[in-house]
Parts: C-alpha cells; sequence; structure tokens
C-alpha cells in the first residue's frame, strides 16, 4: 500500500480492491486474510489453500522508483517465504473538467441583464467584457442540471473620465436547460464588489 493517500476516494478504492480480493478467494474456499504481518513485512491480502499460498500487495499509480524498490523486496521475501507474490494496482482517479461551450456567453447575458450591484467600487456605467468560469460540481437529470459554479467577471467601467477594468470574482448555483442552451434559477450567483 503506499505511504500516503491523496484523498480519502482513493483510499475508499483501495480499502474495496482488498474487500473484493478477500471475499472473491474466499467463495473459492481459500483462508483469506487483511493486513497480515509475515516474517518483517506486511502483505495487504494474503490467501491460501492447501499448499497454495498467494501474498498481495495492493498500490496506487504511479509508482515511484522507491516504491519500485519496496514491491521487489516484497516480492522476493514472499517468493523466500514459499507465498507467490501478486501485486495490484489501482489507477489514480483523473480529476474531469466540466466545460459547457455555451455557458460563460449564457451568463455574459444573464450579468448584462441584471446588473451587479454598483455600491463598490465601480460605477454605474459597465460594460461586461469576458467571464471564466469553474464548474465545482454538476447534477444532471434529463436535460436539465444544477452547477454550483465560481469563476471571474471582466468589467469596463466607463462612468468616470477614464476606463477602468477590472475582474469581479463570483459563485453561486444556477440550473441549466442543457437542451435550449439557457439558465435560470440564478440564486446566489453574486458577483463581490469592493
Amino acid at each position: 500500500m503506499n505511504a500516503k493517500f491523496e484523498t480519502f476516494f482513493v483510499k475508499a478504492l483501495y480499502e474495496a480492491k482488498i474487500d473484493k480480493l478477500v471475499n472473491t478467494y474466499s467463495s473459492k474456499q481459500f483462508s483469506a486474510n487483511k493486513q497480515v504481518q509475515i516474517g518483517d513485512v506486511a502483505f495487504d491480502v494474503v490467501v491460501e489453500q492447501g499448499e497454495k499460498q498467494i501474498a498481495f500487495e495492493i498500490r496506487v499509480l504511479p509508482l515511484s522508483r522507491a516504491e519500485m524498490t519496496e514491491i521487489d523486496k516484497s516480492h522476493q521475501k514472499a517468493k523466500a517465504l514459499g507465498y507467490d507474490f501478486r501485486l495490484i494496482t489501482i489507477a489514480k482517479p483523473k480529476k474531469s473538467t466540466i466545460e459547457i461551450a455555451w455557458l460563460e456567453k449564457a451568463l455574459l447575458k444573464y450579468f448584462a441583464a441584471h446588473p451587479i450591484d454598483s455600491t463598490g467600487s465601480i460605477g454605474t456605467q459597465i460594460d461586461y467584457q469576458d467571464i471564466e468560469t469553474a464548474i465545482q460540481s454538476i447534477s444532471i437529470i434529463g436535460s436539465e442540471a444544477r452547477v454550483c459554479l465560481e469563476g471571474n467577471l471582466s468589467v469596463m467601467d466607463r462612468s468616470g473620465q477614464s476606463l477602468i477594468s477590472e475582474m469581479l470574482p463570483f459563485q453561486g448555483n444556477l440550473s441549466l436547460n442543457l437542451s435550449e442552451h439557457k439558465t435560470h434559477n440564478h440564486e446566489g450567483v453574486e458577483c463581490e464588489t469592493q
């Protein structure tokens, strides 16, 4: 096992793999045990049936050189003790990015139709220039989606003598109609103005 898990999810995958091994071999009439110490080495799972003995080590990819060396030592020790050795690897989940091509354009339209509160450092004559979004979570049912997002709204203030450009952070929840490319229920979508 890797000494450190990056996330609870990776640790859950590791524990699920151990349970699956134990259940699979137990159903084949093997004696299966978790976290077994044999001599000076610990194995994640050890299964035995008569003369057949297998020691399993479970690791999360990618493996470092140090981990490869540890695995090789575990393999040699298991072999010396009369055990077959199996390495099981778990691919670390990749973070997925969520992009909805039309969302930023729709949000710009929303902010233009619903001007932000101008009590902060920006004036009243605002042009909405650009928007960057990062979707934190999404729930999709049919053609409707509920998203939690954050981002930055680039605005140009034309109310003073000179043009002032600012980036205003925003966050909130909104509903999307995925088939019609429309946003609605913009509850909590707020810009932070100073």
